[in-house]
């Protein structure tokens, strides 16, 4: 009883800190329906405000909190760049807000009462390898300048279809970047988040062997880097991938 109260208060706490420390984002977190932290997005916003005036791939959008603290960068840059949001708007963290048509309203209602609806292009789609000449097609400059990462842990498939587009020294953001191997005994109604943070861990851990991701800092499970230079993506291999993926999906069932 005593640790539920005292858990509480910091709880309490920590929300008055950031209500205080990080209006502008605190903001968005509450009206967008955000599951990052303000300071999360006050520095997705920072990094995006320096960068150069490319185009931005963002996969896996949520209600658009995350969309909304890009693009408000890009727009008070004056760039005339677009950030491509990825969201299915169905399923997983989706469900709790209803079906494909009540996701899709929220996250373009969201982006009109932030002002950045003109910045932003929607693809509410799964992305898959069947439909990434659509999604290409919507990036309009010769290179990006960054991806966000944040759907199904799928990072293998997001790195494979636009890392080689990414300006070199451009950065990478991940979200759920945490080794919760041992949380596998949690109830069933958790293992799908699980499934998501063990499947990046294990694949951006690779990535990372490969060359092809170097780790600037990280924030919680959210992770900052960049694409490195002189890096080879020759060395990118999808089938250990898919190992990787097999070997959670087996875990998951056992």
């Amino acid at each position: 009883m005593v640790i539920e109260i005292t858990r509480t208060i910091l709880r309490k706490m920590c929300y008055l800190y950031e209500a205080i420390m990080y209006p502008k984002f605190f903001k968005i977190k509450i009206e967008a329906n955000g599951l990052m932290s303000p300071f999360v997005y006050k520095k997705m916003y920072e990094l995006v405000y320096g960068l150069s005036d490319l185009d931005i791939i963002e996969v896996g959008g949520g209600a658009g909190a995350g969309s909304i603290a890009i693009a408000s960068a890009m727009k008070d840059a004056n760039k005339k760049s677009n950030l491509i949001v990825i969201e299915k708007c169905e399923g997983g963290s989706r469900a709790a807000f209803g079906d494909y048509q009540t996701n899709l309203n929220l996250i373009n209602y969201n982006f009109k009462r932030f002002g950045v609806e003109n910045i932003i292009t929607l693809f509410p789609n799964t992305l898959s390898y069947g439909n990434r000449t659509e999604v290409i097609c919507l990036i309009r400059t010769d290179n990006i300048a960054a991806m966000i990462l944040d759907a199904d842990g799928r990072i293998d498939r997001d790195f494979f279809l636009f890392w080689p587009f990414l300006n070199t020294g451009g950065i990478i953001i991940i979200d759920d970047y945490e080794n919760c191997s041992k949380c596998l005994s949690i109830s069933d109604n958790h293992l799908p988040t699980i499934k998501k943070k063990i499947m990046t861990y294990r694949l951006l851990n690779q990535i990372m062997k490969w060359g092809l991701f170097e780790m600037s800092s990280k924030v919680g499970k959210t992770v900052f880097g960049y694409k490195p230079e002189n890096a080879d993506f020759n060395k990118f291999d999808l089938r250990a991938c898919e190992k990787i993926i097999e070997g959670v999906e087996l875990e998951m069932v056992q």
